[in-house]
C-alpha cells in the first residue's frame, strides 16, 4: 500500500498545504482528490471504506514525513476528512471491536 503513493502526489499536496492562504474546505477538498486518484490505481480487493481510511492515514504520513512542519495541519485536516466522510465506517470498526488493544 505504502508503494501506491506517488512520491509526485505527496509533494504536489505539501506544497498546497504549505499555502497558508487555504481553508480547511479547500484542505480537505485537496486530499480528497488525492486520495481519489490513489483509490483509481488501487485493487478493489478490500473494502472501499477501509481502503479509504487506510490510505487517508497513510498519505498523511508521507505528507508529514515529506515536510514535517505541516504535520499538525495535515493531522487536523485528515481527522476531519475522516469524521466528515468515514465516520460510520470508523464508528462501526470501533463497536465490532476491531481496535484491540
Amino acid at each position: 500500500m505504502d508503494r501506491s503513493i506517488h512520491p509526485g502526489l505527496v509533494n504536489n499536496l505539501a506544497m498546497r498545504f504549505m499555502n497558508v492562504n487555504l481553508s480547511e474546505e479547500d484542505r480537505r477538498r485537496y486530499l480528497a482528490t488525492a486520495l481519489e486518484r490513489i483509490m483509481q490505481t488501487y485493487p478493489t480487493d478490500m473494502e472501499e471504506e477501509k481502503t479509504m481510511l487506510m490510505l487517508a492515514m497513510l498519505l498523511a504520513k508521507k505528507v508529514a514525513n515529506h515536510t514535517p512542519s505541516l504535520l499538525r495541519d495535515v493531522f487536523r485536516t485528515t481527522v476531519n476528512f475522516i469524521n466528515q466522510n468515514l465516520f460510520t465506517y470508523v464508528r462501526n470498526l470501533a463497536r465490532n471491536n476491531i481496535f484491540l488493544y
